[in-house]
């Protein structure tokens, strides 16, 4: 039996999975990461802590599963986008890694923008100029830390990092490349031109690799920390976003929607569209010849977090689902806006602010955990609605991450989707899309498409209710032309 490991390396935990070639999870482990914060915009993390966190974490997954050491074929990382370290000549990073949380770089978005139009950056890369992407924050290390910049012979981002401490290889992929502001979406690597146009050596940069090509094997001391032979594979893996949309399964004419901490809106594309009006970022996906839309509502499950932490205390997701239940769809007229950190897609308003508008006496707990989901909801439909207008019609979205456990929660999004949702036996999938990358570099499988094929599970299903998607239609509505004022006002007075 050949084994697979998949490793997910997100902002404030490391989670390995050990997979065989079926898709069944025979181990695994979770372990926490800390942030370093040191103001309310500069946040860092420790490269070592990625390390440290990855050796355990398989350790731990591979002895949950009682596993045939000798039986792993390879092994794949799933990353944190664009959080980075800058390395010497000796490969020693120079400091801590700069999260892609960090906000320090306002001051060069505005320099990056002096130099190219918002619409001109944006046909290039599929982004805006925004601080947690890369480039600002070099140029804001070059201008703040001069002998950092003057030291500095690498960039690798976390994945990067990972598959440099485990074979000797400095590679990235496309799909985190392309979180750079640095990548050219039509050309599919480094933008030769932004590159020179900001002075950045080209050198600075890993070679950009397509996920799932193997790199090398495990260095001796990477396989003796792991408890593994020299000879298991090490595949490029991605970004965990859309690592964990291959894993659930994301093909054509479907989007996916993670119910994370954030929740990323993601359909498939042909082509390296971008939007006309900059609402929806573009990105390379990790397989050839293929991109994404990515819609982001910055606090999904995040909100369901804040809100049992501050006004439920004791309560379990559990016990809320069960309140939730006990309200009308539409939730008697309230309304919830999820921007506790700034409206993210579409609207880009940092000013934003996440509001309950509609209530009354008659107003229950019920009522306001129900209006909390809904609000997701109505924020994953306005992304999808862009999304489709881009990318063509979508006839199912498959759902994921830790709130997509909630039954009561997929039925809402589907009947405001007002069309069918499926979900995986699984939900966390970044993992097992790194396993699938992991067995494509190791040679498990011969195709990414095979991999999909004998790893991917049945998914579940329920069709949207006709009732209650008409209910839905109206509150949507009403909902949007309140946030439309929400976030008038929020701009007027930011």
């Amino acid at each position: 039996m050949n084994l697979l490991i998949g490793v997910d390396l997100g902002t404030t935990g490391c989670k390995a999975v050990v997979y065989d070639e079926a898709g069944t999870v025979l181990g695994e482990s979770y372990l926490e990461l800390d942030l370093i914060t040191l103001s309310d915009v500069m946040i860092e993390q420790s490269p070592d802590a990625w390390w440290e966190a990855m050796v355990r974490a398989v350790g731990l997954a591979l002895a949950a599963a009682h596993a045939d050491r000798e039986a792993v074929r390879g092994i794949a990382i799933s990353s944190q986008g664009i959080a980075f370290v800058l390395l010497d000549a000796q490969d020693r990073p120079l400091g801590n890694a700069i999260s892609w949380l960090d906000g320090r770089a306002t001051v060069e978005c505005a320099r990056i923008l002096a130099r190219y139009s918002a619409r001109s950056l944006f046909q290039i890369t599929g982004k805006r100029a925004a601080p947690f992407y890369v480039l600002p924050k070099l140029l804001w290390v070059r201008a703040q830390q001069p002998e950092v910049w003057r030291r500095a012979r690498r960039l690798l981002m976390a994945h990067d990092y990972l598959v440099y401490r485990l074979c000797g290889e400095r590679v990235t992929d496309h799909s985190l490349a392309g979180g750079t502001l640095l990548y050219d979406l039509h050309r599919q690597d480094w933008s030769q031109e932004l590159l020179d146009a900001f002075d950045i050596p080209a050198d600075l940069l890993p070679p950009v690799c397509w996920a799932g090509t193997r790199v090398g094997t495990l260095r001796p001391e990477a396989a003796a920390a792991l408890g593994l032979t020299t000879a298991v594979v090490v595949a490029v893996g991605g970004q965990d976003q859309k690592c964990a949309a291959l894993g659930a399964g994301l093909v054509a004419g479907t989007a996916s929607v993670s119910l994370g901490t954030a929740s990323a809106v993601v359909q498939l594309l042909d082509r390296p569209a971008t939007d006309p009006q900059l609402r929806i970022p573009t990105f390379a996906f990790v397989q050839p010849a293929c991109w994404v839309l990515e819609g982001v509502v910055a606090t999904a499950a995040g909100c369901l977090r804040w809100y049992r932490d501050t006004l439920a205390p004791g309560a379990s997701y559990a016990d809320l689902d069960a309140e939730a239940a006990g309200a009308p769809p539409g939730s008697d007229g309230l309304y919830f806006y999820p921007h506790l950190s700034g409206a993210s897609s579409p609207h880009w308003l940092s000013a934003g602010r996440g509001a309950l508008h509609g209530l009354s006496l008659a107003t229950s707990r019920s009522h306001l955990t129900r209006a909390l989901m809904e609000g997701v909801a109505f924020q994953i439909r306005e992304n999808l609605a862009i999304t489709e207008e881009i990318g063509g019609p979508v006839a199912q979205v498959i759902l994921f991450g830790g709130g997509a456990r909630s039954g009561l929660w997929r039925a809402i999004i589907g009947d405001v989707l007002a069309r069918p949702v499926v979900w995986p036996r699984t939900m966390e999938t970044a993992s097992g899309g790194a396993a699938m990358l992991a067995g494509t570099g190791s040679g498990v499988f011969a195709t990414l498409d095979e991999a999909r094929g004998r790893m991917l599970a049945p998914l579940g299903r329920r069709e949207p209710d006709a009732a209650v998607v008409a209910l839905y239609v109206q509150h949507y509505e009403r909902y949007r032309r309140v946030e439309a004022a929400l976030l008038s006002l929020a701009s007027e007075h930011p």
